[in-house]
Formats: structure tokens, sequence, C-alpha cells
């Protein structure tokens, strides 16, 4: 179930307010990352006291764990779909140059045996066929603004992130459930695997200007209620106000995410077209299907995930940040500094048991920091030593290399040696 009150309303919970003061008083530094700030604000109270807990235990691997979160999971990109990959499009695009072909060469569509041909033709109308679906049950209307067409179909759930394991994947999802219970991140997952994304429950019908905005978390929609027969779904809307992005936050510093607003960042504003009023904070929206079978309303847990991450994602600066703002000199910084913080404070294992998520990595296992190019995982012990052993046998084989190498240049000197006697004689 979502949050009740607006899009502010977790910040007015006193006992969320002490335990973020005992955190804040817990830890060795008052001020963290944004994304991690933002998490606690308005995660789940029982994973709060979690938090806490091992806070106390261990202040700075907590410390570490909240500045890798920027890297590891990178949760707010993720969601937003700033790092899109090229594929990841909606509507593919064809390429403007030639593309170099993948070995072995497929031949051209007409040669193709029908199955192969098929096969892609079922995918491409099958996708088409939901999104006519959607605009079936939307009635070719902005859900919103109650426009018809031009409108175009967005995924509640990112597109991009179709693929659980892809990239951060798993360290999204394990992530999210260091701040939201279990069962309610279970729930998230489970509406969207293994069915995926190209489900009439994961479209909704928006205006072109107004999916912009949705996509850059200037609004957030909030479920509210779902009929017993599935025939309506009432959802609310907020404008969230954008956050300026700062490298650190004190953990007890309040959020300012008004609920009163009856306009976006940069003065943004969408009106129902069919009342001529302003759409505002606040505002009732009823979705309706004629057949929840065949064309089922939006997916609750979906728009649930999206109002808990699209305000995750205004409260942490994130909204308005350039598409190059998470490169990789930015991911190398975090991680060399992740890694020199670790070396100078840490010493001892730690451990947060927390639950496992849909794959064997979570980023609150056992400590000590890897990087990988520029991203950077906690790892245990156990880890460690087969890396040691590994670099012990990659030394073997070094001086293995080195001696053959030593005996080859003695060779050729004896070589060089017997040429020039010849030469004498």
């Amino acid at each position: 179930m979502a949050s009740t009150g607006g899009s502010e309303a977790e910040f007015h919970d006193l006992r969320r307010r002490e335990l973020l003061q005992a955190l804040s008083d817990a830890l060795p530094t008052d001020i963290i990352r944004p994304t991690a700030w933002a998490c606690l604000w308005l995660s789940d109270i029982e994973k709060l006291k979690e938090l806490l807990a091992e806070a106390q235990k261990k202040p700075t691997a907590m410390v570490i764990l909240f500045e890798g979160m920027e890297v590891l999971a990178r949760i707010v990109p993720t969601w937003t779909q700033r790092k899109r990959p090229a594929s990841a499009a909606s509507t593919p695009l064809q390429p403007s140059t030639p593309q170099r072909p993948i070995t072995p060469l497929q031949p051209p569509p007409s040669q193709q045996p029908p199955s192969a041909q098929g096969s892609r033709g079922k995918k491409r109308n099958s996708s088409g066929h939901t999104r006519s679906k959607c605009h079936q049950r939307d009635q070719r209307k902005c859900i919103l603004t109650k426009a018809g067409e031009p409108n175009e179909v967005a995924h509640i759930y990112p597109f991009s992130m179709r693929d659980e394991y892809k990239e951060r994947g798993f360290l999204f999802w394990d992530t999210l459930r260091m701040f939201w219970s279990k069962e309610r991140v279970d729930a998230w997952y489970d509406a969207i695997f293994p069915i995926g994304t190209e489900v009439c429950q994961n479209l909704v019908c928006l205006a072109p200007h107004a999916h912009v905005y949705w996509e850059r978390a200037y609004f957030a929609l909030k479920p509210i209620r779902m009929s017993d027969d599935k025939k309506r779904l009432d959802i609310q809307f907020f404008w969230l106000s954008v956050n300026p992005r700062v490298t650190g936050v004190n953990v007890s510093q309040v959020p300012l995410l008004p609920a009163n607003l009856d306009q976006g960042p940069n003065l943004v504003k969408l009106f129902n077209n069919e009342t001529d009023t302003k759409i505002h904070s606040g505002c009732e929206i009823s979705l309706k299907t004629d057949d929840p079978a065949l064309r089922p309303l939006p997916d609750f847990r979906l728009l649930e995930m999206q109002w808990f991450l699209h305000r995750v994602t205004a409260i942490s600066g994130a909204a308005e940040l350039q598409d190059d703002f998470y490169d990789n000199d930015s991911d190398d910084d975090i991680a060399t500094a992740s890694q020199n913080r670790w070396n100078m404070y840490t010493e001892d294992d730690w451990d947060m048991d927390i639950e496992e998520g849909p794959a064997t990595y979570s980023p609150t296992q056992l400590p000590g920091i890897q990087t990988f190019g520029h991203m950077v995982t906690l790892r245990g012990g156990e880890d460690r030593e087969g890396e040691d052993r590994e670099g012990e046998d990659r030394e073997g084989e070094d001086r293995e290399d080195r001696e053959g190498e030593d005996r080859e240049g003695e060779d050729r000197e004896g070589e060089d040696r017997e040429g020039e006697d010849h030469k004498d004689f």
C-alpha cells in the first residue's frame, strides 16, 4: 500500500525524525550522499530501525555504504533512464550508417526460413498489439490532460530495465531492499518479472509533453484505490519540486517537497482540456477499463514503486541532471574516495543481515571494496582469499615468463659472441 498523505507525508512522522537524529548521532559524519539521504526519509520505518542498529555497531562501514550507493546501484539514473542504452529506446531507430554484421552473416529476410521471419514479426506484432490495447483502454486520450491524439504510450517501469540482470539491475533491487521491506520490494519485482515491460498494466497514454515531464520526475502519480472488480483505479497527481544537486546532505535535514503546488519545475503546467482547469497537486484522477482481463488497468504495485522512486529522484536533486553527470570520471572519483576511506577506517568484516534479493549478490554483503573499471563492489573475506590465490598464480606465471625471457636473452648473447668469434677468425 502506498504511503498515506501527500508527497511530504513521511517527513512529518515524529518517529522517523527521532530515528534519523539517532542515525546522525551514530555516524562519524553528519553528511551523507543525497541518494541515501532521500531513501532514508522515504524508507519503511522497520528498515530504518535496522539501518540504525547496524550504524551503531559499524558506523564507518555504514558511511562507506551510503557513499558507495552512488556508484554501486545508481538507482536514480537507472530509474530515470538517463543512461539508456541505444537498444533500449521504446521505438528502435534505423542506424544512419551501416552496422558491422554479426558473424555468421545472416541472409536477407527474403531468403530466411519462415520460422526466422515469423519470430521477429510476432515480437513486433505482440508489442504493437499491447500498445493498441493501452490506447483502447485509455480511449486514445492522455490520462491526465484528456487531450486526444497525438499522444504517446509511456512505461511505468522503464523499458530500459526490462532485463533484470543487465548492468546494475541486481544491485538496483538489492539496494531497494535496504530501505523498503522485502515484502514491498518483492511485490514490485513480481509485478514486472517474468512478464516483462510490454504489458498493458505497465503502460499509460500521455500527451507528449506530459510524458517528458514524467520521465524527468517533474510529477509523480500516487495510487489510491483499486475497485474490487478491477475496472476503476483512482490515483492522485503531485507536482515535485526540484532540489539543487549537492554532493552531501545532513542526515537529519528535512527534505523540501511541497504538496500544494499548481505547477512543476521551470514553470511547466498541465491542464485538464475537458474542464479547462489547471492540474494541481492533490488532484484525483480515475482510470477505467471495460475489460480488466483483456485491457487491465495500470498495476497498483508498479505505480507505488514509481511513487517512491520519483520522489527519491526529486529529493536527491537528480531530476534536472545532465546526461553526463554520472560520467566515468565522477564514478572513478567516488570509487577512489570510498576505497581510501575504507582502508583508513576499517579492518574488520561486517554483515548487515539484509534479505537476499533476486540475484546472488548484495551490496550489503561482507565488506572490502573492490573496483572494476568505474564500478565499486563490496566483498567478503572468501573472495579476497580467492583473489590472493589468483594473484599468486599470476605472479608465478610472471616469474616463469621472466625466466624464459632471461634464458632467451642469454642464448642471443651467446649467438652474438659466436658471431664475433667467426669474424675475428
